[in-house]
């Protein structure tokens, strides 16, 4: 089979490696569409060690595709089942493998293999250009209910890229109305607008001011007016917005942590204790977030899978890479294609 192999930075290489040897236990899924994550983009730019890819990998952990051989053990799974793999437990070594899981090669084994534990049936409404997002949607959707966030609640997403832009999805699917999406970016505001948020730059404006006049003004526990927002999610990961959230928040609101934080940041204990701010950090998803996805895929309530905004064959793989690298392409979501 075809595969893609990491050898270091910038330097990928489409190669043959052998079919999947499979146990009783395990199954074989022939890969329909993979996802490039911002995961993979660290190992691409900088290296893999910081995200557990080592050279002379198979790699990659969005991916969606067809059952093709089902070992003698394994029931309820059967040949010909369109399937979204959870990549957290798609190995033995469970969450340490998921970014070599596996989803830029053809086929991937999945050990110990079950539904509703590392394998999700796919609803025949759902095709796999909008399924590949699943496993990024799974993230978003695991931010907002790290928080508990619910359906009449004003929430405020940091950042309007993938991550962000699935968790404001989550929140559409869920009900919420209007969510606030804060980037610098005016074009992918636009499309965070297009699903249903309410953009803001705050290159334009204040931001205590716009959140006060969207969602009404209420007092923090100093006197000051401050924007009646109940939950904040980090989907960004700029140093700067946990001090500004616990600079403009109200008394118990919340503040999810899905963004991944490159160094230490210096964080006001006093403002989380006096406001009784609570702050959660969110990596991954459960079994609970996974299903929220698929019920919002199966519902098409959401227009997720707009955030996919290139797609490349396998054989141009690499060229993939290059493209989901490089900021002046405007590029969200690139997925690769098997078919």
């Amino acid at each position: 089979m075809q595969a893609l192999i990491y050898h270091g930075p910038k330097n990928l290489s489409l190669e043959e490696r052998p079919y999947p040897v499979f146990t009783d236990k395990d199954v074989v899924v022939k890969i329909a569409r993979a996802g490039i994550c911002g995961t993979d983009l660290t190992a691409y730019l900088y290296d893999g060690k910081y995200v557990a890819i080592f050279p002379e990998c198979e790699f990659g952990h969005e991916m969606v595709g067809t059952v093709c051989e089902v070992g003698k053990s394994v029931t309820g799974v059967s040949i010909g089942d369109r399937v979204f793999i959870n990549p957290m437990y798609c190995k033995k070594e469970g969450a340490y493998k998921t970014d070599t899981a596996g989803a830029f090669s053809e086929y991937v084994c999945v050990e110990n293999a079950a539904y509703d534990y590392n394998l999700y049936h796919l609803d025949d409404s759902v095709s796999f250009d909008e399924a590949v997002v699943a496993e990024p949607f799974s993230v978003g959707t695991g931010g907002k209910n790290a928080v508990h966030t619910k359906p009449e609640e004003h929430v405020v997403i940091y950042g309007a890229g993938t991550i962000g832009l699935c968790c404001l999805n989550a929140l559409i699917g869920m009900g919420c109305k209007q969510p606030v999406v804060v980037d610098i970016n005016d074009a992918r505001l636009a499309l965070a607008e297009e699903m249903g948020a309410v953009g803001f730059n705050p290159a334009k404006g204040d931001i205590t001011e716009f959140l006060s006049k969207h969602f009404g003004t209420t007092r923090n526990v100093y006197g000051q007016a401050v924007g009646d927002v109940d939950v904040f999610v980090d989907c960004a990961g700029a140093s700067s917005i946990p001090p500004e959230v616990l600079s403009i928040c109200k008394n118990a609101a919340r503040l999810s942590i899905v963004a991944v934080h490159k160094a230490p940041i210096e964080i006001n204990f006093s403002a989380i204790m006096a406001n009784n701010v609570e702050i959660k950090g969110s990596c991954g998803y459960n079994d609970a977030d996974i299903r929220e996805v698929l019920d919002n895929l199966n519902t098409h309530r959401t227009k997720i899978s707009k955030i996919v905004t290139h797609h490349f064959p396998h054989c141009k793989a690499v060229e993939a890479f290059a493209t989901a690298a490089d900021p002046s392409t405007g590029a969200i979501k690139v997925v690769i294609d098997y078919e």
